[in-house]
């Protein structure tokens, strides 16, 4: 599957209420130029800080779903 297939499925099953934080550039680009919303943090460049981003979202708004969407992003088919 390629990272926009993977993209497109992902964000299929996101709601209005849940945020989103994604790493590197080409995803955190992709999600912006095709899913933008206030609810999004962008964190491009910061390898392996997104899941810990949003493990503290996770516990600091319990009632809310944190989806994390993290990967090198490198490896074109």
């Amino acid at each position: 599957m390629k990272r926009q297939e993977a993209l497109e499925v992902i964000m299929a099953t996101i709601n209005s209420q849940d945020v989103i934080v994604s790493s590197t550039g080409l995803i955190s680009r992709e999600i912006f130029e095709k899913f933008d919303s206030d609810r999004n943090i962008y964190v491009p460049g910061s390898m392996g800080l997104a899941s810990s981003i949003g493990l503290g979202l996770a516990v600091a708004c319990p009632n809310k779903r944190v989806v994390v969407i993290d990967g090198d992003a490198t490896r074109k088919f």
